[in-house]
């Protein structure tokens, strides 16, 4: 099968979700004997390393990548919200790159055009325009819903008025790129139904995330103090995340064991910051982020607000670390709390489950064994590259 896959970032290096469930399919389809080209935009704030990136994406696809500024200009925001127009998504229009995905499809004949996420909707028109196969939307999680969530928590009257108009202009686009394109693919069954209540009439099917066992080696230990959070804090939820678990949460758990740690990495986080709070002990730079992992305990994912799947979690489940996250952070997960993971929505319930892990109150080991084996029945990337692709065959 000849595979093309758009997307709005460079899916390298591995140090977030979003770029590391694109590699993983990427290389997947690539192992099964597939043609595979990527064509990928790279905001240069993320200072991608461009000459690394593209030797690695070689090994699986041929790859274009694009360097575009997607930073926020305040003007571009005030005229979108004049017009009503989501500005989060027009960032990501380039006519140089919908040109150059013409030229290609024009001179290229393709069984599927893949496309990754919300932000490659502004080049759906010139797919259609030049590409008689089937078009495919990789969802990889609801944004208006995200932003949403964003707005409920948001304290102040004026931010949170300006969310939620964003939150409603989203929604608007999101409903109208589900309509121009042959099947629709979501990460969770809930995605799928939040998707299939603004395009009832679409092919809808849910193919997690997965990841590379290969790389995820099960290598569980007993301790429970040294507690981790890794994610890239160029995203909204993640900084949410982490500023209200160490405002809400870190606290009490300092008071309750000093020898308890929260480990900090992700891309761009801000070791400044961070770096000055007792028992806080920040990485700016990951080189390896399944070395990260293996340093530590207890992964801990305080999302409040957030949509898909949670790769860091799929990740600590087969590295055999404990999971303690929200209800939200390990929505789309087929998981039973305390079987597979722990559940902890508020900070006493997050006290609540660090005293019972000193006191050894709950079976680690027994959590960590039925956490792998799920992770291997469900979320291998390779068996989930080969459903996707089985369910293009069929359209």
């Amino acid at each position: 099968m000849n595979i093309l896959q758009i997307s709005n970032r460079v899916p390298w290096p591995l140090n977030e979700g979003g770029t590391i469930g694109i590699y993983n399919f990427t290389r997947a389809y690539a192992e099964a004997g597939h043609n595979v080209t990527l064509y990928c935009l790279d905001g240069i704030k993320h200072n991608t390393p461009l000459v690394e990136a593209q030797r690695e994406l070689e090994k699986y696809a041929k790859t274009y990548i694009l360097p575009i500024d997607t930073d926020v200009k305040w003007d571009e925001a005030i005229k979108h919200l004049l017009q009503n127009k989501s500005y989060n998504v027009s960032r990501f229009y380039n006519a140089l790159f919908e040109q150059e995905i013409s030229t290609l499809l024009k001179n290229n004949t393709f069984d599927v055009v893949q496309l990754e996420g919300t932000f490659t909707g502004p080049y759906i028109a010139a797919v259609r325009r030049n590409h008689t196969g089937l078009v495919a939307l990789r969802m990889h999680n609801v944004e208006y819903e995200i932003w949403e969530r964003l707005a409920s928590i948001e304290k102040n009257i004026v931010k949170k008025t300006y969310i939620k108009l964003l939150a409603n202009q989203l929604k608007a686009y999101e409903t109208a790129i589900l309509q121009k394109v042959d099947v629709i693919t979501t990460v969770t069954d809930d995605d799928a139904q939040k998707f299939k209540s603004l395009h009832p009439t679409g092919i809808f099917e849910t193919i997690p995330a997965g990841i590379n066992l290969r790389e995820w080696q099960y290598l569980p230990n007993k301790e429970t103090k040294n507690w981790y959070h890794i994610g890239s804090m160029e995203w909204h939820g993640n900084v949410d995340a982490v500023s209200w678990f160490l405002e809400e949460i870190h606290p009490q758990l300092q008071d309750a064991d000093m020898h308890y740690r929260l480990h900090l990495a992700g891309k761009s986080i801000d070791a400044v910051r961070y770096k000055s709070i007792p028992q806080v002990v920040v990485y700016p730079q990951v080189q390896s982020a399944s070395h990260f992992v293996k340093s530590c305990d207890v992964c801990v994912v305080p999302l409040r607000s957030g949509s898909g799947i949670r790769l860091k979690i799929l990740e600590a489940m087969a590295a055999g670390k404990l999971v303690v996250s929200t209800t939200i952070g390990a929505q789309g997960i087929d998981y039973r709390a305390g079987e597979h993971l722990l559940i902890a929505d508020t900070p006493t319930e997050f006290l609540a489950v660090y005293k019972q892990l000193q006191k050894g109150e709950i079976d680690v080991a027994m959590i960590l064994k039925n956490a792998r084996k799920l992770i291997e029945k469900n979320y291998s990337t390779e068996a989930l590259a080969e459903r996707q692709l089985t369910f293009y065959s069929a359209q």
